[in-house]
């Protein structure tokens, strides 16, 4: 089964572009996860409201033209699936989480973000795929990154030692997908890698480089303190 779970990040646009294409999202995927509110934007099969009603409730009632307010006003009529922490009479859709089944199954599991239940929910149905949009978490243009990809990762690895094929959209940093494969193998900046996959195994074939980095451009791939784009420009 192919999962296809989509987050709030703008890479989600990438799901939108190959779902068009394809004429549905059924020719892409068995099935689509959302997290919060894109469940009243797209069509899927099961969303992912981790937060308590009740805490988002005094959000919405400090705010009631809020985001949040309108959230919650369409959690209450949904009648599609909405796994979450704790369920509550007046939002009939809600199912609780299988947490003592999740913890059983993978006895180091730990959540910080939604997109992570999401991805360990699907592990429990046992996919042969997960596609991730808009699980982005850090943007070349801002420095500050939000809270929860490397637990997301986590969980990724976990589907990848289990044999389940993982697709992200070129345009999200999560696992460093919008970079080029020569930047997700660190250390080899004198060498041009190429994998030759067959039933024995993998050869690693390496070309080395004809041209060399400057000291500038060395000491900006070093430096950490400015956003990505801002690197890329000098």
């Amino acid at each position: 089964m192919h999962i296809a779970i989509l987050g709030l990040g703008p890479s989600v646009t990438q799901y939108l572009e190959i779902t068009k294409r394809l004429g549905g999202r059924r020719a892409y995927c068995d099935e689509t996860w959302t997290i919060n509110a894109l469940g009243d934007v797209f069509a899927c099969d099961r969303v992912f409201h981790m937060d308590d009603v009740r805490i988002q409730q005094i959000r919405a009632d400090a705010a009631p033209q809020s985001n949040i307010a309108r959230m919650l006003d369409w959690l209450k009529t949904t009648s599609t699936p909405v796994v979450t922490s704790r369920a509550h009479p007046e939002y009939p859709a809600l199912e609780e989480f299988p947490l003592a089944e999740c913890v059983t199954q993978f006895p180091k599991a730990y959540f910080n973000n939604t997109a992570a239940y999401a991805v360990a929910y699907a592990l429990m149905c046992a996919p042969t795929k997960l596609s991730i949009f808009g699980c982005d978490y850090t943007y070349p243009n801002v420095h500050d990154a939000e809270k929860g990809r490397a637990c997301l990762e986590f969980w990724l690895g976990i589907a990848v030692e289990r044999g389940v094929e993982l697709a992200l959209p070129r345009t999200t940093s999560l696992m460093d997908a919008m970079h080029s494969q020569a930047a997700r193998f660190y250390g080899y900046d004198t060498l041009d890698l190429e994998f030759k996959r067959d039933a024995e195994g993998v050869e690693v074939v390496r070309t080395p480089r004809g041209q060399l980095p400057s000291a500038a451009e060395i000491e900006r791939a070093y430096d950490h303190s400015t956003p990505i784009a801002e690197q890329q420009k000098g």
